[in-house]
């Protein structure tokens, strides 16, 4: 694996040129309201928060998370995903920054995963939802075990439930991942107390196995969860994703 090497923090903000290796597609730009919030996860940094600054460009893809921004020419976006509710995307190839310094992406494991998405007004006070299959990036491998350069890029499915009653909102996530032959799972079972939670569960601020989870706004009266996870597969290779469901 070739590693992650720290650069001159670059000049900002231009929209980075979007190129033909972008992969995915969103059904509408993402309609960035009061409460908008992000998920972003890369190898050695995990960061949430408010999404005051956002730029989307004609793909789909973002390039301005709140203080994070993504440069180069090219820069490349994988497994775009989302609507006027959520933007969802691993960047691949650039340079992206933030308050902490720079850090280059060349095409090889060492992508970022980021969601964007608009917080509930309040948790329902009774409800049980049904979420579909949800939205996944490619997992990508963060150390662990050697593996070869065919497998830092792996699959993801899963299944997700959510209901609510006077204790909050109840949520439960297994998310399958596979690279290279190998497999892994993340379950998680737990609860949020208010719109504007989230939750950690297992492993996801280390090295093992877990995930983060909040709730966000579909639109329409439909809900997103959505999770940031990490999964140890069975090799003991490491790899993490960004996910998001639609339950309604």
């Amino acid at each position: 694996m070739t590693p992650v090497v720290p650069v001159a923090p670059p000049v900002v903000p231009v929209t980075p040129t979007a190129t033909g290796e972008n992969t995915g597609t969103v059904s509408a730009r993402f309609v960035n309201g009061d409460n908008s919030r992000f998920v972003f996860t890369s190898i050695g940094l995990q960061s949430n928060g408010k999404a005051s600054t956002l730029v989307q460009d004609a793909s789909g893809a973002l390039s301005t998370i709140g203080s994070i921004v993504l440069t180069g020419n090219p820069s490349v976006t994988r497994d775009i995903s989302g609507d006027a509710a959520f933007a969802q995307g691993r960047w691949f190839k650039g340079a992206f920054s933030n308050i902490s310094g720079a850090t280059t992406l060349t095409g090889n494991n060492a992508s970022a995963h980021y969601v964007a998405y608009n917080v509930l007004a309040a948790l329902p006070a009774t409800g049980t939802l049904t979420c579909d299959a949800g939205a996944f990036t490619a997992p990508s491998y963060t150390g662990g075990s050697s593996v070869s350069s065919t497998a830092y890029f792996g699959t993801a499915s899963g299944t997700a439930s959510v209901s609510f009653d006077a204790s909050g909102a109840k949520v439960a996530l297994s998310i399958d991942a596979s690279a290279g032959g190998s497999t892994g799972k993340v379950s998680a079972a737990t609860s949020m107390a208010s719109a504007a939670s989230s939750s950690i569960t297992g492993g996801y601020l280390s090295n093992g196995t877990g995930a983060q989870l909040m709730l966000g706004d579909g639109g329409a009266g439909r809900y997103l969860l959505i999770a940031a996870y990490k999964a140890q597969l069975a090799n003991g290779a490491n790899y993490q994703g960004v996910a998001t469901f639609r339950c309604s």
